[in-house]
């Protein structure tokens, strides 16, 4: 027997006493997280508004379950679906045998006035974390000029659904109009608030969306600011607050136009009367004399 041959059963000798051990391996690997890694206690971490039971519940963990065998993604889409009133949510195996939820709860920022009978109550994250009944008694800055009555309760207006952005999707179709107009009024509507923390603004008692072109601010219910588009959002608003302070009377009422600052650096004032300039439903739902 020449020696090539024999070199090659050599080899497929250690071919097959390697793959033997691999097998082996993969058998005592599954053994070991079939008998060890068990699920003995479920933990929640960061919730206030909903109980642990509720949480787990929602999420079909089971004890005894192997902690590894749990769909991470799947399970936190899961709970978050259940519960509007969570912005994240983490689904966290720890060795040896404890699974963790963790949830960041969500932070109401905005009423959108979709009537004088019904409000949406939407989070930091842009989503709808409830549909409400009657005018808004919360205080926090309204937005007029919009409608989300028709989203559900959980939902995230700026977020197309998958038949829309998935063109492969069986039931794939263009965008409506009311959710294209969804996408760009949170979109607007998150930068004017961060725009107004950077520019360190102050209350806003409503956002006028009616005209993406021109949105407006009614700011300590006597000034509306009108921003235009969001060209230098941020130095717009640093330059009307730079003016309220420094250089309008302490009981001015009236408009502030800065949104031709971009292309001049200026800014126009007029005095008015609230009647004249205050949108017509804040003024007779929301407006206080």
């Amino acid at each position: 027997m020449d020696r090539s041959r024999v070199q090659r059963r050599r080899r497929r000798r250690w071919i097959g006493y390697i793959a033997f051990l691999m097998l082996v391996l993969t058998g005592a690997a599954v053994l070991c997280l079939a008998m060890f890694f068990r699920t003995k206690e479920i933990v929640v971490t960061g919730n206030d508004r909903y109980t642990d039971r509720e949480l787990i519940s929602a999420s079909g963990i089971q004890l005894e379950q192997n902690i590894f065998s749990v769909d991470r993604e799947r399970t936190a889409a899961q709970v978050k679906g259940a519960f509007s009133y969570l912005e994240e949510v983490q689904i966290v195996p720890v060795m040896p045998t404890r699974v963790e939820i963790r949830v960041v709860e969500s932070v109401p920022q905005l009423v959108v006035v979709n009537s004088a009978d019904s409000y949406s109550l939407l989070s930091t994250g842009g989503r709808i974390i409830e549909q409400c009944l009657g005018l808004a008694g919360e205080e926090l800055p309204l937005v007029l000029g919009a409608s989300f009555s028709w989203y559900a309760q959980g939902a995230y207006p700026h977020q197309l659904p998958e038949e829309v952005t998935n063109r492969r999707h069986k039931n794939y179709r263009e965008a409506t109009p009311e959710e294209l107009a969804g996408v760009r009024i949170i979109e607007t509507l998150q930068y004017v608030m961060k725009s107004a923390e950077a520019a360190e603004f102050g209350t806003i008692d409503y956002i006028d969306v009616t005209d993406d072109l021109s949105t407006s601010i009614l700011w300590d219910k006597r000034v509306l600011i009108r921003l235009g588009t969001e060209l230098e959002l941020e130095r717009k608003l640093r330059f009307a607050r730079a003016i309220i302070d420094g250089e309008l009377e302490e009981d001015f009422t009236g408009v502030l136009d800065v949104s031709v600052l971009p292309k001049n650096d200026r800014a126009y004032t007029g005095e008015a009367k609230v009647e004249e300039f205050i949108h017509p439903f804040y003024l007779e739902h929301y407006y206080k004399y």
